[in-house]
Formats: structure tokens, C-alpha cells, sequence
């Protein structure tokens, strides 16, 4: 019976429960699992969650009137498509057709972040068990531990940490390691059918979850073509650039659908420069470590890819124990390179591009800019709709830890492998130090992560989120809406505010009211527009009878209540920080 146990464990399936159950574990031992019901939504309304609750607006609205992937509710008349409120249109789409029999609350954010933490530990552990297997080629009890260990490090990271439950959308970054499974197991896929099921699934995926994977996935997929193409007849051409033009195609239609270029390309604003992948980003902490950060040349959250002490830990170790290999190394790698030339300097250039792409258009070193270059308008109007570029370095993070495992594995075994010929260590015993070794990594990773300065904040004010009124709730207006069915903000500036948004968007839903700006990811122009012909009109007194009887107009500028007063042609109405203007 124990055997067969462990004999689960060590198989695929066993070491992908045990990957879940340590995501899942860690999940709850920060966020808490009350927050995966879905009729628990008052955690929402904290500053702790930030734009989870800008996510939960998009779906309120969504489900209470939408056509297609466009929320009618928001940016009125215009319409907002749901991918840019995040509301992560995967979850959101099947959801909506069943709106009429959910419980008026109701939220599906927790249990999606909880999921990404399962599927992160469970996909994790699949590919350290890969890599234990390539370097002993035999699977062992002491595979549980290595595998556990390896999964919780992958688990730890600090970018799904930083966004499970803030933007939840971007915490399904086990995509990546799906798509990492993928190109190891290129060959099994190799043929164009298998090929374009697989990768039109996570292209689709990922623009109905957050398009930011896009790029990411587009790119593995093209890894994963390229070590399948070992032909250059014209028929095997053809059938390459279909296999890859397929998902493509497929993934942009979905996007379409869903209204993704329904406000045209590009972003409002220009910070592209801001939030580049940063050159020493796997080495600077950013507040998710004991030790402590230093300077960026930006400011922008984005940059952080802090590999951890645990990881540190072992590189530093590998590099110790592979002293005098490097030459030899070297030249293996070279050889195993030059098998494969041509396919090999394709995969270099995919990987270049995409690197470059997260670069943007600064090079920063720590907290030096040693460059900055302006591209054609065009191209920096399509670079960006991604302008967080440094987001798409995340497949570079995670390569680079298993890497990283497998480099550690191979070091210990290499070292105790030499000892083994001279009877100092059995040989039974290199697979159980290697495991214990890293067993200890991980926990170092996980001390080093846990009592981290922006950890602890995460996990504490969780712990206030759950367990205190929210934070963001409606303004009573009621005694103001008459024959109003629209809510008009007067102010550009409220575009950035977020928590406004959020008190003033569940004011326009609990009177059915439409809204027209707000904490959305992209306003289209038609609103400013409108926004401005509003406040003119109202700062000269045209607004007609018409207009009052379908419109409320809110705005927390004094300066322009103080020329309503001064034009007595309106009420304003003071609740809270807002001023609202009705008919006199």
C-alpha cells in the first residue's frame, strides 16, 4: 500500500496534486479562503485590492447590460469592451448567460486567483519532475521532496503574489509555464494538427484572459514551431507558417468578437519608458525580499522580477560546484548548438525580439537610463497597447529559474558523482542530497518571500479586508434621481481616480444609472468629447429640460460649483466629496 502511494506521487498526476496542493496551501495561507466564496464580495471594496474592485464593477455592469463583449452601462453611448476592465471575459462570457439565476452578489475573482495558485503549484511540479528525470533519468521517493520544493519556489513568485487579487487577470501566469511544458514537449505536438489545437487553445486563452499574454504565448509558440521544423520542402514550409498562422488568426477573431479593437490601438497614456523590463530586475528585490531594494531608474511596480534568496542561493552554489567545467561546458554547448544551426539561431532571434520588446524604449540598468530612443509615431502607438512592456519578460523569469534547478541538479550530481568513484559517498545518496538541497532553497526562497515588507502588507491587509466594512461604498442618492437613467462625471481628472470610481460606479448601479469615465484601462475618444461639451454647458448655462431629465451630472470641482451658484440655473447637491447638478 505505501508503495503504491509513493509510486502515485512520483507520477505525473501524483507530483500535479502535490504542486496543487502547495499553490493552493499558500493561497489560502495569505488571501484566506473566505474570500473564494462567491457571495463574499464587501473584501472588494478595499484599498488592498485595488483594481480587483475596478474588475468587479466591469462584470456588475456587464451582466446588467451588455451585447457581445461590450458593457453598454460604461463609457455611455459609446460602450467599453470587457477585456478593458479586466474582467477576464474567459469566466465572464459563460457567465453572463446564466446572469439571470446568480445571486444578486456575486464574484468569481477569488476562486480564479485560487485556481492560478493550483495550477501554478501543479504545473510547476510537472516540469521540476522533468527535470529531475533528465538529469537521473529514474524517478525515487526523494523525487516528492525535489518536486515539492521546486513547485513552492515557482509558487513564491513575487509577480503572482503582487497581483492575485489586485489584477487578477495577470495572476495567470501559470499560462507561461504551460507554454514552457509545451515547447518541452515540442515533438509530441509536432505534427500541424496536434500543433494548431494546442496553441489556438492558449492564444484564445490568453486574449480572453488578458491580452498582455498574447505576445508571451505568441512567442513560445513560434520556440515551439521552430524545434519542429526539420524540412524546408515547400509542402512542410506551407504546412509551418499554416500551423502558425492559425492560432493567430483564431486569437485575433476571439478578440474581435469580444470587442478588443473596438477602441482602435494604442494607449492614452505615454510612460512607455517607464515600465521597460529593467537589466538588473531578477536581482533587485523591490520589497519582496528581507533585504532591501535598490534604486530603479523607474518607479513603475512593473519592473519587479525578484528571483529570490533561495534562487540566488543556488546559483551561487552551481557556479561554486562547476568550477573548472566552464570550458568543457562551453564547448558542449557549442556542439549541441552547431547540430541545429539554423533552427538554433531562429529561436535566439524569437527569444531577442521578445526581450527587446520588454525593454521598450529604455534601457535602464538598476538605477541608471543609459538610453532612451523615440520610434516612428505608428509604432509607438501599436508598442503601446502594451505599455507595460516589461510584463512580457516574465516567460525570461520563469525559464530562468528551472533553469536554474536543473543547472543546481546537475552541479550537486557532478560533484558527488566524482566522490562516488571513490567510495566517500554511496551512490544511493547523490539523489537524496541533491533533493534535500534543494528542499532547503526553498525554504529559504520562502522565508525570504514570506516576511517580505510587501508580503506581509498583502497578507495582513487581507486579513483587515475580511474582517472590516469596506472601505468604497454608494453615496445615497436616491432623493436625486427622478427620470435620470445617465450619470455624467464633469471631470477629465476622474479618469484617474480609482477609488472615486468605485464609489461613484456603485452609486450609478444601485439606481440603474449609466456612467460615462472612470478607473477604466481605455476611455474612448468619443467620451472626452462629450465630457467636455458637458462641462461647457453646464459652466454656461445651456443646459436644456431635455437634457436634465436624462442626465445627472456629478463633479468634485469647486471651482465649477461655485460658477453653478453663480449662474442660478441649477441645484447642486453635496454627499460626500461629490457635487451633484439636477434640475432646479
Amino acid at each position: 500500500m505505501k508503495q503504491k502511494f509513493i509510486n502515485f506521487l512520483t507520477s505525473k498526476l501524483g507530483v500535479f496534486v502535490l504542486g496543487s496542493l502547495i499553490g493552493a496551501l499558500f493561497f489560502g495561507a495569505i488571501f484566506g479562503f473566505s474570500v473564494v466564496n462567491p457571495l463574499a464580495t464587501d473584501w472588494i471594496w478595499h484599498g488592498v485590492t485595488h483594481d480587483t474592485a475596478q474588475h468587479f464593477i466591469g462584470w456588475e455592469f456587464f451582466r446588467a447590460d451588455s451585447t457581445g463583449g461590450i458593457i453598454n452601462g460604461l463609457a455611455h453611448p459609446v460602450g467599453l469592451p470587457l477585456t478593458f476592465m479586466d474582467g477576464i471575459p474567459l469566466i465572464a462570457l459563460p457567465l453572463k448567460l446564466i446572469a439571470g439565476i446568480l445571486p444578486s452578489s456575486f464574484q468569481y475573482f477569488g476562486l480564479w486567483a485560487l485556481l492560478c495558485y493550483v495550477l501554478m503549484g501543479g504545473l510547476g511540479a510537472l516540469l521540476v519532475r522533468k527535470i529531475w528525470i533528465k538529469v537521473f533519468k529514474k524517478t525515487k521517493t526523494w523525487t516528492i521532496l525535489f518536486v515539492a520544493a521546486g513547485s513552492l519556489i515557482l509558487v513564491l513568485s513575487p509577480m503572482v503574489l503582487a497581483r492575485s487579487l489586485y489584477h487578477p487577470a495577470l495572476a495567470a501566469q501559470w499560462l507561461i509555464l504551460l507554454g514552457i511544458l509545451f515547447i518541452w514537449d515540442a515533438q509530441k505536438f509536432a505534427k500541424w494538427q496536434k500543433f494548431t489545437l494546442v496553441w489556438s487553445a492558449m492564444l484564445v486563452g490568453a486574449v480572453t484572459i488578458h491580452p498582455y499574454f498574447l505576445p508571451m504565448l505568441g512567442a513560445m509558440m513560434l520556440v515551439a514551431a521552430i524545434r519542429t521544423f526539420s524540412s524546408t520542402k515547400h509542402r512542410d514550409i506551407i504546412k509551418f507558417i499554416a500551423k502558425i498562422m492559425i492560432p493567430v488568426v483564431l486569437a485575433g477573431g476571439v478578440f474581435y468578437l469580444i470587442g478588443g479593437f473596438a477602441l482602435g490601438s494604442g494607449a492614452e497614456i505615454r510612460d512607455l519608458h517607464e515600465k521597460g523590463f529593467n537589466l538588473l530586475s531578477f536581482v533587485n528585490p523591490g520589497g519582496y525580499s528581507v533585504i532591501p531594494a535598490f534604486p530603479n531608474a523607474s518607479s513603475s511596480p512593473e519592473t519587479l522580477m525578484w528571483l529570490g534568496l533561495g534562487v540566488w542561493a543556488i546559483i551561487i552554489t552551481s557556479l561554486i560546484l562547476w568550477r573548472g567545467q566552464y570550458k568543457k561546458s562551453f564547448k558542449k554547448l557549442k556542439s549541441n548548438f552547431a547540430a541545429r544551426k539554423a533552427c538554433n539561431i531562429a529561436i535566439a532571434m524569437v527569444a531577442f525580439a521578445l526581450l527587446a520588446f520588454a525593454i521598450g524604449v529604455r534601457v535602464d540598468v538598476g538605477p541608471i537610463a543609459i538610453f532612451q530612443w523615440e520610434p516612428p509615431a505608428k509604432i509607438y502607438e501599436l508598442w503601446s497597447a502594451f505599455r507595460a512592456a516589461a510584463r512580457e519578460a516574465w516567460p525570461f523569469y520563469y525559464a530562468t529559474i528551472l533553469g536554474v534547478i536543473y543547472w543546481f541538479a546537475k552541479a550537486i550530481s557532478r560533484v558527488l558523482s566524482s566522490r562516488n568513484s571513490k567510495k566517500d559517498v554511496p551512490k544511493n545518496a547523490t539523489i537524496a542530497i541533491v533533493a534535500i538541497l534543494l528542499g532547503v532553497a526553498s525554504l529559504i526562497q520562502f522565508t525570504d518571500i514570506w516576511f517580505s515588507p510587501r508580503a506581509t502588507t498583502r497578507r495582513e491587509g487581507f486579513a483587515v479586508a475580511r474582517t472590516t466594512t469596506p472601505e468604497f461604498t454608494p453615496i445615497n442618492i436616491n432623493d436625486l434621481v427622478t427620470t435620470q437613467k445617465h450619470l455624467v462625471m464633469l471631470d477629465s481628472r476622474f479618469r484617474g481616480d480609482h477609488s472615486g470610481t468605485y464609489i461613484i460606479a456603485r452609486t450609478a448601479l444601485k439606481n440603474n444609472l449609466t456612467l460615462n469615465i472612470g478607473f477604466f484601462a481605455r476611455i474612448p475618444e468619443e467620451i472626452w468629447v462629450q465630457q467636455t461639451a458637458w462641462r461647457e454647458k453646464i459652466k454656461n448655462g445651456e443646459l436644456t429640460n431635455d437634457d436634465l431629465h436624462d442626465y445627472i451630472f456629478a463633479t468634485i470641482d469647486e471651482k465649477l460649483v461655485e460658477k453653478v451658484i453663480e449662474s442660478d440655473k441649477y441645484n447642486i447637491e453635496q454627499r460626500g466629496k461629490f457635487y451633484f447638478v439636477t434640475v432646479r
